[in-house]
C-alpha cells in the first residue's frame, strides 16, 4: 500500500514587498518536503512584485492580485 504525503499549502501575502518575495518563494521551493503548493495573495502592489512572482509560475499554484477600489 502506497502512503501519500499530506499536501502542505504555503500562503504568502504581499503588498509592495518585491524586495522580499523572491527570497520567500525560494525558501519554500528549497524545502526537502516535496508535496507543497504555493499560493500568493497580493494586495494590489505597485512595485515590481508581479514581475518577480512571474519568474516562479511553474512553482506557484495561484497568484491573486486584489485591486483596491476607491469609493
Amino acid at each position: 500500500m502506497m502512503t501519500m504525503k499530506p499536501l502542505v499549502t504555503v500562503y504568502i501575502t504581499n503588498y509592495n514587498y518585491g524586495s522580499y518575495i523572491e527570497e520567500a518563494v525560494e525558501s519554500v521551493i528549497q524545502q526537502t518536503y516535496d508535496n507543497i503548493e504555493i499560493i500568493i495573495i497580493d494586495d494590489g502592489s505597485t512595485d515590481d512584485s508581479k514581475s518577480i512572482i512571474d519568474n516562479f509560475t511553474e512553482k506557484i499554484i495561484l497568484y491573486r492580485s486584489i485591486k483596491k477600489i476607491k469609493v
